[in-house]
């Protein structure tokens, strides 16, 4: 019966660097999804502003 309480530390390590592995290329992947959304915003936010410039610039003609 104690055997079975018993955990090989060998085991415990291998499964917890999968995990700690799996949890971190999460992270990763989310940040750069993140840094792409904020790029593609931004892009979006300049190009509706200089839209904006230039109806502007034809109401005032």
């Amino acid at each position: 019966m104690e055997n079975q309480s018993e955990v090989d530390v060998n085991v415990l390590i291998k499964i917890y660097n999968s995990k700690l592995a799996t949890v971190s290329n999460q992270n990763v992947l989310l940040e750069a999804k993140l840094a792409t959304l904020t790029q593609d915003f931004k892009e979006q936010l300049d190009a509706l502003s200089n839209e904006n410039a230039d109806l502007k610039a034809k109401l005032e003609e």
